[in-house]
């Protein structure tokens, strides 16, 4: 059981780091493809963001068992709102990538509700497992990781409600860099909680 337990940390802490370095790559390319007058196909930030942003629903998920004992009702909000992101992410990116192999379809009314319904549901998903995590005093470094994204997908949405919708995503530019550094931050913490635990046993 206890092996099994360090198991499952260990890939919290891969799942959240491969989120975090696809989310740098993402970053990259997206100043790339913004200096390089927007002759980059869009495929090269899309990919590494939907990797990123995957990687990150599935940490949530392999959370999951341990936020359960502390606040089961959050924790399966938390993982409600995680498949509605992760459903609405794997539609969103078969779509970009037929838009790019087939013609430019990426901006009409379908794919603007995809985006709406994933931000909405990844942004519910870590509200509810940050806040769990911030309940239990263990685990309130992760609680604040994983605040980080809330606050930057809620300025965003804000954003795009008062300025238009291309308007909030463009802030991906600065706000993705900052997803970067709370996933690795998020992994870091699991990774020395496993440490110390593993110790302990």
């Amino acid at each position: 059981m206890k092996n099994t337990d360090h198991t499952t940390k260990q890939w919290d802490a891969r799942f959240f780091l491969m989120a975090g370095g696809c989310m740098l790559i993402n970053t990259l390319c997206l100043w790339a493809r913004h200096f390089s007058g927007y002759q980059l196909s869009i495929l090269w930030p899309a990919i590494p963001a939907i990797i990123g942003l995957g990687a990150s629903v599935l940490g949530l998920y392999a959370l999951y068992p341990r936020i359960v004992l502390h606040t089961p009702r959050l924790a399966k909000w938390g993982a409600g709102f995680a498949l509605s992101s992760l459903v609405a992410l794997s539609i969103g990116a078969c779509w970009v990538i037929a838009s790019a192999l087939l013609g430019d379809a990426t901006r009409g009314v379908g794919m603007q509700a995809l985006i709406g319904v994933f931000m909405i549901a990844m942004v519910g998903a870590f509200i509810c497992n940050a806040i769990a995590c911030l309940r239990d005093p263990a685990s309130r470094a992760l609680g604040l990781a994983l605040s980080i994204p809330v606050v930057c997908w809620s300025l965003m949405l804000l954003v795009g409600m008062l300025y238009g919708a291309e308007m909030g995503l463009s802030l991906d530019f600065y706000t993705n860099g900052l997803l970067a550094l709370a996933f690795v931050w998020a992994s870091r913490v699991i990774r020395s909680d496993t440490v110390v635990g593993s110790q302990v046993a």
